[in-house]
């Protein structure tokens, strides 16, 4: 082995044992980990750690990945294979968050665990079902652009709550399964806020409400992401979703209030984002809203005439005349909901 080689083998292992060793001591936790420029390097040249922060030159990770890669595809008949594995596959996917061979190792030996019916062996299962939820949480909500809009890590994330559900979920009080799906969803919120946009954030959102039966809790979390649509009145993928949910609220008198919030809003700020309108005459057109639509367009029209009589805001004015035509347009009332439902 030449000499240049060892020192690379060596440095290879000094990153790859310093990450492990973060994750260890915060596996049940969450932290923030950021790739640090250039012009930022560690004191030591490895890791700079604060508490739950934790940055990594993208030199250092890409030295952590090859051993890690090295360690997770070596001699499986090693006693110890597993549990080295398993720790190889976070540096793994921390770097590669679309590496299917670790992502799919993960999930196998999670459902190695739960087919162990002893009590010991699942309270292992149940404690490696929270540090796998702490490990995505991780890497989807820290300031990593590519990470944080993983369509392999969000399916991992799906696949381990549909896990979840059945042998959980349906047997916790009410308030704990509610905190549960607000966990959620702040989880997706602020993968949201890393990468703009983030369509598969969002889509697992979708998938997740499917298994929420309790009415409270679905408009207590559509009024959660109003908030945070306000916050980010441009992200269309947050306003979506919004539209989503308020179009499945059971009570029509719940989704009149979104979004008459939301119509509200845009009107004393005086928005011209092209999101917000989309939701709002995607909402209005649809029957949902039917009984108390004609009062919302009145109200359109009538700020459609103040925005014209200012004259200054041409981008507004065509947003609201966008939304009323729209809406004309592509309403459905009761009478075509009959005709368009099969016979």
């Amino acid at each position: 082995m030449s000499e240049e080689h060892a020192t690379v083998s060596k440095l290879q292992k000094q990153a790859y044992d310093a990450l492990i060793k973060y994750f260890k001591v915060y596996e049940k936790q969450v932290v923030e980990i950021e790739v640090l420029p250039p012009a930022i390097q560690p004191p030591d040249g490895i890791l700079l750690e604060d508490g739950h922060c934790l940055g990594v030159p993208k030199k250092v990770l890409a030295l952590a990945y090859m051993e890690a890669r090295s360690r997770f595809f070596a001699n499986s008949k090693d006693i110890d294979y597993y549990h080295i594995a398993m720790e190889a596959t976070k540096i793994i996917l921390l770097f590669d968050p679309e590496h299917l061979s670790a992502a799919n190792f993960r999930k196998r030996r999670l459902v190695d665990l739960q087919t162990e019916t002893t009590y010991e062996a699942q309270l292992v299962y149940r404690k490696a079902i929270k540090y796998e939820f702490c490990f995505l949480d991780s890497i989807l909500t820290s300031p990593l652009h590519r990470q944080s809009k993983s369509p392999t890590l969000w399916y991992h994330r799906f696949w381990l709550l549909q896990m979840l559900c059945p042998n959980r979920l349906r047997n916790v009080p009410e308030q704990l399964r509610a905190d549960f799906w607000q966990t959620e969803l702040d989880t997706v919120c602020k993968s949201g806020e890393r990468h703009p946009k983030n369509y598969y954030a969002w889509q697992y959102a979708r998938r997740m409400m499917e298994h929420i039966d309790d009415p409270g809790a679905t408009v207590h979390c559509a009024e959660s992401v109003k908030v945070w649509c306000y916050k980010h009145p441009s992200d269309i993928s947050g306003w979506s979703f919004l539209a989503y949910l308020t179009k499945s609220l059971r009570n029509a008198s719940d989704a009149e209030e979104i979004v008459r919030d939301v119509l509200r809003y845009a009107m004393k700020v005086r928005s011209e984002h092209e999101s917000l309108w989309v939701f709002l005459r995607v909402v209005l057109a649809h029957d949902t809203l039917q009984e108390e639509r004609d009062g919302f367009m009145s109200v359109l029209r009538q700020y459609f005439a103040e925005v014209e009589r200012s004259g200054d805001q041409t981008a507004l004015l065509g947003r609201v005349q966008k939304t009323l035509d729209w809406v004309e347009k592509h309403r459905i009332t009761a009478q075509a909901r009959v005709d368009y439902e099969p016979t």
